[in-house]
C-alpha cells in the first residue's frame, strides 16, 4: 500500500511539473514556423518614422506585383519590417504567408544577427489578423500589404 500512494504521489508531481512547464511556455514567445528570407533579394516599398525607429518595409518582387494587380500573394510570401534605431539595425520583424486564407500568416521578430528574438510578442499580430479585422484597422503600417 505505502507503494502504491508513493507512486501516486510521484504521479501527481510529474503533472503537477508538466502542467507548471506548460504555463511557463505559454506565457512566453516561442519560436515558430516563420523562416527568415533572402532580404538582399527584395524590394523596399515603404519607411515608417515611429519615435526613435524607422522601420524600411520590405517583400519580394513576386508579392509587389501581385498587391499591384490585386490579387492574392503566393503562399510564403515574406513581407519584413527592419528596425533600424540610430542608423543601426535593431531588429527584424517578419510576417509569411502561411495558407490560401487572407488571415494565415504567421509573424516573428528577429535579431539583427537574424537569430530568433523569442522575448517578443507577437500575439497582438495574431489577434488583429486572425479577427477578420481589415488591415486598414491594424496599428502598424506594413500591415497594409497583409490583406491579400
Amino acid at each position: 500500500m505505502k507503494k502504491l500512494v508513493q507512486a501516486a504521489i510521484a504521479s501527481a508531481g510529474a503533472a503537477l511539473f508538466l502542467l507548471l512547464a506548460t504555463l511557463i511556455l505559454l506565457g512566453k514567445e516561442t519560436s515558430n514556423a516563420v523562416t527568415f528570407p533572402p532580404v538582399e533579394e527584395f524590394e523596399h516599398y515603404t519607411t515608417v518614422e515611429r519615435g526613435v525607429s524607422t522601420e524600411h518595409m520590405m517583400t519580394s518582387r513576386e508579392a509587389l506585383a501581385a498587391l499591384k494587380a490585386g490579387t492574392p500573394v503566393p503562399v510564403g510570401t515574406h513581407m519584413v519590417l527592419v528596425d533600424y534605431r540610430e542608423g543601426n539595425v535593431f531588429r527584424y520583424f517578419v510576417s509569411q504567408k502561411m495558407g490560401e486564407d487572407a488571415d494565415e500568416w504567421a509573424f516573428q521578430w528577429f535579431h539583427p544577427d537574424r537569430s530568433i528574438k523569442v522575448d517578443e510578442n507577437t500575439s497582438r499580430c495574431y489577434s488583429c489578423h486572425r479577427s477578420g479585422q481589415t488591415v486598414s484597422s491594424c496599428s502598424l503600417p506594413e500591415a497594409q500589404a497583409f490583406g491579400s
